[in-house]
């Protein structure tokens, strides 16, 4: 990771509060699996308190869908529109989301 990307990954995990203690900078790509259980906020920001969501979380990393036919059609349909727009906006803040996402299904 370069390290542009690198402050870019910082400044969201700080914000979140998500920053290990004595970490300056992380230098790792981030690898988000959030569970499908997982609510609209919680996978693209939001809420009462507003904070990022996974999709911001996996910035410059991995957002990875495991048992993708287990998350709920809200869910995927809320994931849809931030990868197509490549923006996440919670209120009226934007933010370019670039991730790699990827997914499994278990197939009997």
């Amino acid at each position: 990771m370069t390290n542009d990307e690198a402050v870019d990954v910082t400044r969201i995990y700080s914000i979140s509060g998500l920053l290990p203690a004595g970490t300056s900078l992380l230098k790792q790509r981030p690898f988000r699996s959030p569970h499908y259980t997982i609510s609209n906020a919680g996978l693209v920001g939001g809420g009462a308190l507003p904070h990022p969501g996974e999709i911001s979380l996996s910035h410059r990393g991995v957002l990875f869908l495991d048992e993708l036919p287990q998350f709920g059609p809200g869910t995927l349909e809320a994931l849809r529109q931030p990868l197509e727009d490549k923006v996440v906006t919670i209120s009226e803040q934007m933010a370019p989301p670039h991730i790699r996402l990827t997914s499994s299904s278990w197939v009997q």
